[in-house]
């Protein structure tokens, strides 16, 4: 908003600045521009040419994005008025800082001349005369300028060359890749500058079975000739060309159009498969491995090299190949040094092909270190094996004839990674068998044996990629089910199992595929029956349906899929394909089922999490690169589902306490599984999980089942404590790392440090033990979508303002700062807080032990602490941080209970006047207990605000305080009925008659403070413990248990009945007529005294918790706090004025009580000293005449 504002301003400048200040413009400028300055009339106007102009404006801004974003959603150019319009706004240059220089880029479509460029110093390529990037701003001032150079768009060929690890692709993945390019179709627009007219899948290149690479030309390009006979053709050559060969060039050529391959002048090349030549003879390509660096003059005919191999090579070949020709050529290339050679015979066996190999081998074996390829591959027992099973690898000794070393050291490699001897990986005593206890997708890949004699290496390869096969995923139908036997003569079984599994029913006779189904005829015979679903050929795979038989009838829930039940019933049901678990689902009263919780786990997450536990130091980083890409390729099935979130924190859990070391590469795995785990997607699973801390997951049996681990220990917690662990064990050397949701940096530092971090949050060390230290810290962009806001006082109605950091030192931390940028401006009372592990039996939150708030200023917050953790700052959204209303308050209660105090002091020196009369003796009962209950109320509110206030709120001090509170506040509103209900009966009973005194009594008490009773016992029964409370101060709960209503209902219910018994009342009084003797008199003076305290009272107290209502709607609003705590705060000096003073019979007692007071000092005077008795008589001249207590009359009259 502020930028659009800017925006406009600006126009408003360039429309205002020719008629502001310069004096120099043309007068036909002035027309246009300034029509107020124009002499010309308005004929002449219509006349005058139009004229373009252009300016040139700097703005000074943080967020250049946006103003793009502004300037070209501008559909059409502003009209300014009838005379002037801007045609055209343009950004044309972006000057930003780069370290402490400047660095100026033009906009598209517009560049720097080439004389600027040379003098300048441009920062890109000068092309066609101009550039676009500057190392400073011209000391001139010139921008960038329109590019109209008009040149022709220019052709570039650019070379893409993508490689994958081929464990972490499929097969088929050039052929995917071949399809999808396929479908794409161009030209494709990037920029207005920049167009990509085609693309072409040229080479495809994938590793061999013997170790070696080939690499192969899509249709329509093919290798030159030369490139054939240097690395030797796997496929048919012709007379110009062939299509793959044995290996990629180094110099990055690929595969070219046929019709640019150059023609071969020599013989055809050779081929690696037997082909028969022009002469009736075959060919055959043959290959071996030197262990020697590769030098090109091997190559030389004239080589030792070259001559060594030639005559072992032909030696052999007479000697086994009766029809042998010739050896017709000899290649030697890089890889180690690989020999291609080429033999030329009538016929081949492979017995002899195999002598051949063996005989070379042994006779250069004494010269040159040989390796001898293994042409059979290694051999694995079971072929195929499931997930955590045990699998043996056999390598083969070298075969007999090569007169290999008998001594040799063996040496075993998973796709090219060495495999070392651990818990789950075991060697045989001479090397050649590899026995994997649990075999898991970290063992997935090529498995490469090597045996290194003395001089010579045998090498044995698994015939392509082992894997394990897929684990079972039995989905069943139903789970468990309540059916209806007296309705129900049958179920429909169904059961099905991912491929290649078959399943079948335990003692049911059905076929064996992956999707079965039976439909059962069952007997109405209440109770449970149980079928098994399991995997032929596997018995420990297996699945139950249980189905609950029963006789009734009625049900409030039915459901073709999910059975029948009625409220509360509990059903289960299966997941989604590709997940594992049961979804729950419970019967509502409206009869609708609905999910209750989702069990369902993706399989893959339910595999590591059981391989989790056996995890090593040389299995876990492939353990955590698969992880990540679990959680990557699946992120909107993980952050949707609390089970899934929760398996990925306890695969975290077991992982940080394995202590084993952390390195860079595995540390991003972390942090890019933990960015899917905090995006704002996965908000709503964590508040389930933050809410629900126990999930019972349900999945298959694993060694470590999620709804047993860490019962006690809260979700989001174990997660930051993992990731805090995590930090601890990182490799000892400096680094950072930047993922799209965290950035981690690891330094080192000596007694002080200070830096800046993600732009939002800086630290400075202050003081530590000395020496030098490592810090790692971790700036969490979302970690406010994981972490409860919940605080030491259990409140959970704050936010978190800021970024979330996690900082990990190597030594001791004496005084650090905090300094953070805070997100929402609008929030207001600022707290220093770090996440406590500790708090609430493990459960954590954020506490503020240690920490405190420095400063609060532009946007910022400094918090300065005394260890470290994860620090953050709260801020509360609904607690008013106002002086004005805490001093309203404070005061007003104090007013409120002197007041009570007073106003108790008076009814104990009245009581003996009062008692005479019936319904003023009741009517002053009230009075006191309504005081009493109050005054009581009030005490324990200050109570309960120093409860509230202390550092760890005590629960059951709150609970007991919250109790009293609500007790004595709604007594007091009882009394208020019963002194309604005291002045019904005696308006209607005008002579006296009705209940006697004790039986009153009696009703009021037991109304005024037994019902009272009976409610607080209610709410506390049916929402103690967690819910009784606030989560911020010690009052009855509103936002998770409503228990604010048993106060507030009751409360306001009593206010409407006294209103209408007051209307009522005075209807009767206003048509009674006056009274005939002092008596009746008196009675009716009386109940206008209630009815006046009653009048007044009833709407105050109405408004007062009125008020308190809306502080609950409209949380946010300082003014209704205001009023709420001015009005409550002052109900005790309400009930002294209304109820006491301003009734004249009480201030007459009190006078007569200071009439005696004063009467008695002069007598005693007047004792003293002559003259002293004339002033009495004119003392009892006074407003009230009190007569002696011989006549009842006047006693009756001074009762009220």
């Amino acid at each position: 908003m502020a930028l659009s504002q800017a925006a406009g301003f600006l126009v408003l400048l360039l429309v205002t600045q020719p008629c502001l200040q310069n004096q120099t413009v043309s007068s036909s400028f002035e027309e246009l521009v300034c029509p107020q300055v124009s002499h010309v009339n308005a004929r002449e106007k219509r006349e005058v040419s139009l004229f373009d102009f252009e300016l040139q404006v700097v703005i000074n801004t943080s967020d250049p994005e946006s103003l793009r974003a502004l300037v070209s959603n501008l559909r059409s150019p502003p009209l300014v008025n009838k005379t002037f319009e801007i045609t055209s706004i343009d950004i044309t240059t972006v000057c930003s800082p780069t370290g402490a220089a400047y660095q100026c880029r033009c906009e598209e479509s517009y560049a720097w001349s080439s004389n600027i460029c040379v003098n300048q110093n441009a920062c890109d390529d000068v092309i066609g005369g101009t550039c676009g990037c500057l190392s400073a701003l011209p000391a001139d001032g010139q921008y960038c300028q329109r590019n109209t150079s008009g040149a022709d768009p220019v052709d570039f060929d650019i070379v893409i060359d993508l490689r994958f690890p081929v464990a972490s692709v499929t097969p088929n993945f050039i052929q995917i890749l071949r399809d999808n390019l396929t479908r794409l179709s161009f030209p494709q627009t990037i920029t207005t500058s920049l167009t990509v007219i085609g693309l072409n899948f040229t080479t495809g290149c994938s590793p061999d079975s013997l170790g070696g690479l080939q690499c192969k030309c899509e249709e329509h390009f093919a290798w030159s000739c030369d490139r054939c006979d240097s690395y030797g053709a796997c496929s048919n050559a012709t007379d110009q060309t062939c299509g793959c060969i044995n290996g990629l060039p180094p110099d990055g050529e690929f595969c070219q159009p046929i019709t640019n391959v150059t023609r071969c002048s020599t013989t055809p090349p050779t081929t690696t498969t037997t082909a028969k030549t022009q002469e009736g003879f075959t060919e055959r390509n043959l290959s071996f491995t030197m262990d020697l660096p590769f030098d090109p003059s091997y190559n030389d005919k004239n080589s030792s090299v070259y001559k060594n191999v030639f005559n072992a090579i032909k030696s052999q070949s007479e000697t086994h190949i009766s029809t042998f020709q010739a050896v017709q050529s000899i290649n030697f290339r890089s890889g180690s040094t690989i020999c291609s050679f080429t033999l030329k015979a009538a016929s081949f066996q492979e017995p002899a092909i195999n002598s051949v190999q063996a005989g070379i081998f042994t006779t250069l074996a004494g010269i040159y270190p040989i390796v001898f390829d293994s042409p059979t591959p290694l051999q694995f027992d079971p072929d195929q094996v499931l997930f955590g099973r045990k699998v043996t690898v056999n390598c083969r000794p070298p075969p007999a004839n090569l007169t290999f070393s008998t001594k040799w050291t063996a040496e075993w490699k998973r796709d090219n990674v060495i495999i070392l001897e651990d818990g789950q990986h075991k060697f045989s005593a001479d090397g050649t068998t590899l026995t994997v206890l649990n075999f898991f997708s970290t063992d997935n890949g090529f498995y490469e044996c090597t045996l290194r004699g003395d001089k010579s290496t045998f090498i044995q390869r698994s015939n392509g990629g082992y894997e394990h096969q897929p684990s079972a995923v039995i989905t069943v139908s139903p789970v468990r089910r309540t059916v209806p036997c007296q309705r129900e003569r049958e179920v429909l079984l169904m059961c099905s199992v991912n491929s290649p599994y078959e399943v079948e029913f335990k003692d049911i006779p059905t076929g064996g595929t992956n999707q079965i189904t039976h439909r059962l005829s069952i007997d109405c015979e209440e109770g449970e029956k149980i079928v098994l679903c399991k995997v032929k050929n596997h018995a420990d795979l297996d699945k139950t349906m249980t189905l609950s038989l029963t006789k009734q009838t009625f049900f409030q829930c039915e459901h073709g899929d999910f059975g029948v039940g009625n409220e509360g019933d509990l059903t289960e049901v299966p997941c989604n394909e590709g997940d594992v678990g049961e979804k729950i689902l419970v019967c509502g009263k409206d009869g609708v089922w609905r999910v209750r919780r989702d069990n369902c786990i993706l399989q893959p997450l339910l595999d590591l999490l059981k391989q989790a536990e056996l995890l090593d130091k040389n299995s876990l980083p492939t353990f955590l690169k698969i992880l990540s890409d679990i959680t990557h390729n699946f992120t909107e099935k993980v952050v949707e589902s609390p089970a899934n979130i929760k398996a990925v924190v306890e695969i975290f859990d077991i992982v940080a306490n394995l202590n084993i070391s952390i390195t860079k590469t595995s540390m991003r795995d972390i942090l890019l599984t933990t960015g899917v785990l905090t995006t704002d997607g996965a908000k709503t699973s964590w508040d389930i999980l933050n809410t629900d801390k126990i999930t019972n997951i349900t999945a298959e049996p694993v060694s470590r089942r999620l709804s047993d681990i860490n019962s006690t220990k809260g979700d989001s917690s174990t997660f930051l404590l993992s990731l805090e662990k995590f930090t601890k064990q990182l490799s000892n050397e400096s680094f950072n790392i930047d993922t799209p949701f965290i950035l981690l940096n690891k330094t080192t530092f000596t007694d002080n440090f200070n830096a800046e971090f993600n732009s939002s949050v800086e630290i400075n060390l202050l003081q530590s033990d000395g020496g030098k230290n490592s810090l790692t810290v971790i700036t969490f962009a979302s970690m406010d979508n994981v972490l409860s806001v919940r605080d030491v006082k259990n409140s959970t109605m704050n936010v978190i303002n800021g970024r979330v950091v996690l900082v990990q030192s190597s030594g001791a931390i004496n005084n650090v700062s905090f300094t953070f940028d805070i997100l929402d401006e609008a929030l207001k009372n600022p707290k220093c807080v770090f996440w406590n592990f500790s708090l609430f039996e493990g459960i954590g939150g954020w506490g503020g032990e240690g920490c405190e708030l420095v400063n609060h200023l532009n946007r910022t917050v400094t918090c300065k602490c005394n260890h470290l953790t994860s620090f953050s700052i709260l801020m509360s959204p609904y607690a008013p941080d106002d002086d004005t209303l805490s001093i309203i308050t404070y005061v007003g209660v104090g007013i409120s209970i002197c007041s009570l105090v007073i106003c108790l002091i008076i009814e104990a020196a009245i009581w003996r006047k009062i008692r005479r009369n019936k319904t003023s003796y009741l009517r002053h009962v009230t009075v006191v207990n309504i005081a009493v209950s109050l005054l009581i109320a009030d005490v324990w509110f200050i109570i309960g605000v120093f409860t509230s206030a202390a550092d760890k709120r005590f629960l059951p001090a709150c609970t007991a305080t919250t109790f009293f509170i609500h007790f004595f506040y709604l007594a007091m509103f009882f009394w208020m009925l019963t002194s309604a209900l005291l002045l019904l009966h005696r308006t209607v009973n005008v002579f006296d008659v009705g209940l006697s005194n004790k039986s009153m009594l009696a009703i009021g008490f037991t109304l005024g403070y037994g019902a009272p009773l009976v409610i607080a016992i209610i709410t506390i029964a049916a929402t103690f413990p967690k819910v009784y409370v606030q989560e911020n101060s010690c009052w009855l709960n509103w936002y998770q248990s409503k228990a604010l209503l048993a106060f507030v209902v009751p409360a306001f219910l009593i206010i409407v009945i006294n209103l209408i018994i007051l209307l009522l009342v005075i209807y009767k009084i206003l048509r009674r007529r006056l009274a005939g003797t002092t008596e009746q008199a008196a009675e009716r003076h009386i109940l206008l005294v209630i009815s006046r305290c009653l009048a007044v009272l009833t709407p105050l107290f109405g408004l007062t918790w009125g008020l308190g209502v809306g502080t609950l709607t409209n949380p946010k609003n300082n003014g209704i706090h205001i009023s709420f705590a001015f009005f409550n705060s002052l109900q005790g000096f309400f009930i002294l004025v209304f109820g006491t003073l301003l009734d004249k019979k009480v201030q007459s007692e009190l006078a007569q009580m200071a009439q005696s007071h004063r009467s008695g000092i002069r007598s005693t005077i007047s004792e003293l000293s002559s003259g002293g008795l004339g002033f009495w008589p004119n003392w009892r001249r006074g407003v009230y005449h009190v007569s002696s207590g011989e006549h009842s009359s006047s006693d009756t009259s001074r009762n009220t």
